[in-house]
């Protein structure tokens, strides 16, 4: 009987060391408007970010203000097709290796 208890103890023990080594740095929910450039802008479409929060309850973002953030958005035609002042919301994941993700959650209302 103690056997098996130490072996789910430490199989749980293993589950929560790699859940926590897992978790990114940062998670947060970034919120933003469409811009479009004129017809000699070569990008044609911007987002200009306003605010970030925490993407959920249990998520990290910690950003201080004023606080640079640069990274690339992934192309999306739903954001390049959206009229001009169109709010958007992005996820913005950076882990503690220092790679970022970020995926488009909403366009418009």
């Amino acid at each position: 009987m103690k056997t098996s208890t130490g072996m789910i103890a430490a199989v749980t023990l293993s589950l929560l060391a790699g859940s926590a080594l897992a978790e990114p740095t940062r998670d947060c929910m970034l919120e933003g408007t469409v811009y479009k450039g004129d017809s000699s802008d070569q990008q044609g479409v911007n987002v200009k970010f306003h605010s970030a929060s925490k993407y959920d309850e249990d998520a990290n973002c910690r950003m201080r203000r004023g606080e640079k953030m640069e990274f690339k958005l992934p192309a999306d035609p739903r954001v390049k097709n959206a009229e001009d002042g169109s709010p958007v919301k992005y996820r913005y994941r950076q882990e503690s290796d220092g790679s970022s993700k970020t995926e488009l959650i909403s366009v418009g209302a």
